[in-house]
């Protein structure tokens, strides 16, 4: 598993969780209805002051949520393409600074594809990233399955981020501090459920925020790797049985998460009980919920 984000041959900090905000996708933000107002103002100047400022060697740029589908897979697909294009133009002008991932137009399949393949293939992107839910589809899902195939098939990195649930919730103005942490796990859920950690283990997966509540309810939600609709998959359960192995727990073992946002005590305490150092990576959220360094 490549964990690395691609160091620098000379070491230094790398910060896996890094947005990129170019003016146009809030432009295509207000065109779609949704409300730019609240976004944080970014550059790439400003990434590069933070960068210096905290001693951050490289930041790998990426979409935050709500990410590029907002109903039109047409729409979707052009603003997935400006976007990818201007990351790569960031990476080919700062490339010790600068990597990135791929946003695809999810989940629009046909277009998740063709841009999966554009963005690593064409633009030589560094991964993908990959919202929990867009408009109630989930990773995991099994309609799905020819994406994470072709993911597979390429041994890609992808980063799992939390994104808004389709709700009328009077709450909604919590989701960034409840509902994002849960949708990570809501997302591991479906994966573990629909086998999709054991189908396509050559996916080098990144849970955002510390995997949200998975290291707390790894064991608990590792449980669903033995069912099945109807009832139990006595075959998996009896052979872990035999072997005196936990199954579901160890596919949490096998993520790497990042600590943007949750670098306090007890998350990492957690953390660090279920996985090892090199599986817990540095993350800043930024320039959502940080400051540039004066």
């Amino acid at each position: 598993m490549n964990t690395q984000y691609d160091i620098p041959d000379e070491g230094g900090r790398v910060d896996v969780h890094h947005h990129m905000v170019p003016s146009f996708y809030l432009e295509a933000l207000d065109l779609a209805g949704v409300d730019a107002t609240v976004f944080p103002s970014w550059t790439p100047e400003k990434s590069l002051k933070m960068m210096e400022g905290l001693g951050i060697t490289k930041a790998i740029l990426s979409i935050s949520s709500p990410g590029v589908w907002f109903g039109q897979d047409g729409e979707a697909r052009q603003l997935a393409r400006r976007c990818n294009e201007y990351a790569a133009e960031l990476c080919k002008r700062y490339p010790a600074r600068f990597g990135a991932l791929a946003i695809l137009p999810f989940p629009d399949l046909e277009g998740a594809l063709e841009e999966l393949s554009y963005g690593l293939d064409t633009l030589r992107l560094h991964g993908v990233l990959l919202l929990t839910n867009v408009g109630g589809k989930y990773v995991g899902d099994p309609e799905f399955d020819a994406l994470m195939t072709e993911i597979n098939r390429r041994k890609a990195r992808v980063f799992l981020h939390p994104n808004h649930v389709p709700s009328e919730d009077e709450n909604a103005s919590l989701y960034g501090w409840a509902e994002y942490p849960l949708d990570v796990a809501r997302a591991y859920l479906r994966m573990v459920y629909n086998d999709v950690l054991v189908r396509y283990s050559d996916i080098d997966w990144t849970l955002a925020h510390a995997g949200g509540a998975v290291p707390f309810l790894a064991e608990r939600l590792g449980k669903a790797h033995y069912a099945k609709e109807g009832g139990l998959r006595w075959g998996r359960i009896i052979r872990d049985l035999t072997a005196k192995r936990n199954r579901g727990l160890e596919l949490a073992k096998k993520m790497s998460y990042e600590t943007a946002e949750s670098a306090d005590p007890i998350t990492l305490a957690a953390l660090r009980r279920l996985v090892g150092p090199e599986q817990i990576l540095f993350g800043s959220n930024f320039p959502w919920g940080a400051e540039v360094p004066g």
